[in-house]
C-alpha cells in the first residue's frame, strides 16, 4: 500500500517580466499535478476489476465467491488475521491470505473447501463494514475460533504501520465495450446447455458450469455472472455468447466457448499460445485449456463413444431439474452431512429470477429440517429446490442455503 505523498507549497520569487510569471505557473501547474498523482495513488488497496480473474473452483457458491472476490480486493487486511483451521502446520500458510492468493498473485483452492477460512474473511468485511477497526475485528475473530478450538498456527500482528508483503497491482480499468445487440446470435445444436459441455468433457470433472450470456443480456444477473464467469470480450475481440468450464484439480480444466455464429472460417480469430495450454478456434464451440483436456474434448467431438464423460456422473440430478432453461447452471461434487454433489441454476423468468438447487441424497436422515420452509420435492434420490423473486432476495435465500448445507 503506497502512504499518501502530500505536495509542499511552492513560492515563487517575484520578477519583472511575464515570461517568468508564465514559467512560474507552469511549475505550480506541474507540482500540483505530481501531487495529485501521489495522493491518489495511495487513495485504494482494490485490485481493479479489469484484472480480476477468479479461478473457477472461486465459484463453488455466493459465499465462497464473496470471500474470494474480498482477499482478491483486500489481501492485506488478510494478511493480519490468522486461520483457525491449522493449515499452517500442513501448508505451510502464514496467515490467512495465503490460503486464497499466493504472493505470486496465483490462487489457492485451499479456502474453497475449508468453511473456517472462508468464515473468517467474511466476518473480517463484516466487522469492518460495521465501523469496527482492524484490531477489534481481530479481535473479535480471535475470541471466536478459539472458543471454538481453532488451531492457530500462525499469529501476524495489526500494526499501524503494517505494509503488505504481497504487492498489489494497479492498472488503469479496461475501456468499457459497447454494448452488442444479441438478437441475431444463437447457440449451436449441441452447445445449449451444461449437459451438452458435461458430454464433451472427460470423466473426472469435479465442478463445471454453463453460463448463455443472450439469455442474462439486461438482466440483474448479467454485471455479476456474464462478467466473472466468461472470458472478457478483450480475449477474443469479440463477444462470447456462452461458455462452459469444467475442473478436474486446480492445475487442470478445460473451457468451451461459443461466439453466436458459425466461427469455423473465421479469420479473423487468433488461437492463444501458452505453455502446455492449448486454444483451438476452428471448432465450434471452440476449445481452450490444458493440452491434455483440449485434445480429449477433439476426440469426443469426433467421436462421441471415445472415452467416458462426465456426463455420466451428474446425469441423474440433471435429469431431476430443468436445465436446458437456465441461465447460469453449476454442477460441483461437495460432500457434507446428507449429501455428495449439488446444482445450482439461476434464470431470469419475467423480470424476477428463479433459483433451483438440487442435491444427490446419501443420507435422507441428515436433509437440515430448515429446508422444509422451501417445500422441496424429492424425485428419486434428488431433492430439489426451487423459488422465484426478485434477485436480492433471491440472493439471500441461496446464501442461507448454502449456510445450512454445509
Amino acid at each position: 500500500m503506497k502512504p499518501e505523498k502530500k505536495g509542499k507549497n511552492v513560492k515563487v520569487a517575484k520578477k519583472k517580466g511575464s515570461s517568468t510569471l508564465i514559467i512560474g505557473v507552469v511549475v505550480l501547474i506541474l507540482l500540483a499535478g505530481v501531487a495529485y498523482a501521489f495522493l491518489n495513488s495511495g487513495s485504494t488497496t482494490k485490485k481493479p476489476d479489469s484484472e480480476i480473474r477468479l479461478p473457477s473452483y472461486a465459484y463453488g457458491n455466493p459465499i465462497t465467491l464473496k470471500a474470494y472476490k474480498y482477499a482478491a480486493e483486500r489481501p492485506d487486511l488478510l494478511e493480519q488475521i490468522p486461520c483457525y483451521c491449522g493449515c499452517g502446520g500442513h501448508s505451510g500458510h502464514r496467515f490467512l491470505r495465503d490460503c486464497y492468493i499466493h504472493d505470486d498473485w496465483t490462487y489457492d483452492d485451499h479456502a474453497s473447501y475449508c468453511d473456517v477460512c472462508i468464515g473468517e474473511a467474511i466476518k473480517l468485511q463484516e466487522y469492518l463494514a460495521s465501523g469496527k477497526t482492524l484490531k477489534e475485528a481481530r479481535a473479535l475473530i480471535d475470541e471466536e475460533y478459539s472458543k471454538k478450538g481453532g488451531d492457530r498456527t500462525n499469529t501476524p500482528q495489526v500494526r499501524d504501520d503494517y505494509k503488505p508483503i504481497l504487492t498489489l497491482k494497479f492498472s488503469a480499468p479496461a475501456p468499457t465495450p459497447n454494448k452488442v445487440d444479441l438478437s441475431g446470435y444463437s447457440l449451436s445444436e449441441g452447445f445449449r446447455s451444461i449437459a451438452d459441455g458435461l458430454k464433451l468433457t472427460p470423466a473426472g470433472a469435479n465442478r463445471a458450469y454453463f453460463i448463455n450470456a443472450g439469455m442474462l443480456a439486461g438482466t440483474e444477473l448479467e454485471s455479476q455472472y456474464v462478467r466473472g464467469y466468461i472470458q472478457p470480450d478483450a480475449f477474443y475481440g469479440k463477444k462470447i455468447i456462452a461458455m462452459f468450464s469444467a475442473d478436474f484439480n486446480i492445475g487442470s480444466w478445460l473451457e468451451l466457448q461459443d461466439l453466436g455464429y458459425d466461427n469455423k472460417n473465421d479469420a479473423s480469430l487468433r488461437a492463444h499460445a501458452e505453455q502446455g495450454m492449448k486454444n483451438i478456434v476452428s471448432t465450434r464451440p471452440m476449445i481452450y485449456g490444458h493440452s491434455e483436456n483440449v485434445d480429449s474434448v477433439m476426440k469426443l467431438m469426433s467421436n462421441p463413444d471415445f472415452m467416458p464423460t462426465s456426463y455420466s456422473t451428474y446425469e441423474p440430478m440433471l435429469e431431476a431439474v430443468d436445465y436446458k432453461s437456465a441461465g447460469f447452471a453449476l454442477v460441483i461434487q461437495q460432500s457434507n452431512s446428507f449429501s455428495d454433489m449439488n446444482y445450482l441454476s439461476l434464470t431470469p423468468v419475467d423480470g424476477k429470477v428463479e433459483l433451483v438447487r438440487a442435491y444427490n441424497i446419501i443420507d435422507s436422515k441428515s436433509i437440515p429440517a430448515s429446508f422444509n420452509k422451501y417445500n422441496p420435492q424429492m424425485k428419486g434420490n434428488i431433492l430439489v429446490i426451487k423459488m422465484t423473486g426478485d434477485f436480492t432476495s433471491v440472493d439471500k435465500e441461496n446464501g442461507i442455503i448454502d449456510a445450512e448445507a454445509k
